[in-house]
């Protein structure tokens, strides 16, 4: 059965380059969607919740220490974005609570939002 590259024939060292790039590139990507998978498993957030001012809220927390502060933010906020987006509406921040001490205890932030 004639393969897509019977026609040409490549020579050997160039085959050799071209298996190694393509299995560099693909090393590379795995472990960038490693990094991602391990970065977005740091932070957890909770569900939106209504107050009784009529804001909305969420809490997006770090399960481990070395989670920074604006990495527990922005996923905080990217939450609260994405849920007024399924409500066709778009996100205004009104206030960012943090709720734990840097560098002592697990990063907390309380993020107070609207729909519009």
């Amino acid at each position: 059965m004639p393969s897509f590259l019977s026609h040409r024939r490549l020579p050997g060292p160039v085959f050799m380059l071209l298996h190694a790039s393509l299995w560099r590139a693909a090393t590379r990507k795995s472990a960038c969607l490693a990094g991602i998978g391990v970065l977005s498993a740091c932070t957890t957030v909770s569900n939106v919740d209504s107050r009784q001012d009529g804001h909305l809220t969420l809490m997006s927390r770090a399960r481990w220490s070395l989670t920074s502060w604006t990495h527990v933010r922005s996923v905080g906020t990217k939450h609260a974005a994405a849920y007024c987006k399924a409500h066709n509406k778009q996100v205004h921040v009104v206030a960012l609570h943090t709720t734990s001490v840097q560098g002592v205890t697990n990063e907390a932030i309380e993020v107070v939002f609207d729909c519009y």
